[in-house]
C-alpha cells in the first residue's frame, strides 16, 4: 500500500511547517506546549482525497521511532495524543479542563 500524500513530499512538509507558524506548538487535545506531529482535523482514514492543507491541521503531541528522536510524547501529562485519538473526529476527544 503506498504511503499517504499527506505524510511525505514537499507539499505536505510546507503544510506542516505553514502550520506550525499558524498555531505553534500547542497541543490542540490536551492544550500544552511542545507538539510536535500535525494531526489532521479530519482523519486521511476518513477522507484521504482531502487537500493538503495547513488550516486542516493542528498540532499534537504523539508516538513515533525513538531511535529517530521522533517519539513526542507529551512533556505534562505524557500522553500521545494524536494516536490516543486515532481515527475519531476532533470533537469526540476527550479534552481536560487546565488551568492556564
Amino acid at each position: 500500500m503506498p504511503r499517504s500524500r499527506h505524510r511525505v513530499g514537499h507539499a505536505y512538509r510546507i503544510a506542516r511547517q505553514q502550520m506550525f507558524a499558524l498555531y505553534g506548538d500547542r497541543c490542540h487535545i490536551c492544550g500544552h506546549r511542545g507538539a510536535r506531529q500535525a494531526d489532521h482535523l479530519t482523519p486521511i482514514s476518513v477522507d484521504p482525497g482531502q487537500p493538503i492543507d495547513p488550516h486542516t491541521m493542528r498540532p499534537a503531541h504523539g508516538a513515533g521511532d525513538p531511535k529517530r528522536g521522533l517519539d513526542n510524547p507529551c512533556p505534562r501529562c505524557g500522553r500521545r495524543c494524536n494516536q490516543e485519538r486515532g481515527a475519531r473526529r476532533t470533537s469526540q476527544v476527550f479534552k481536560p479542563a487546565l488551568r492556564w
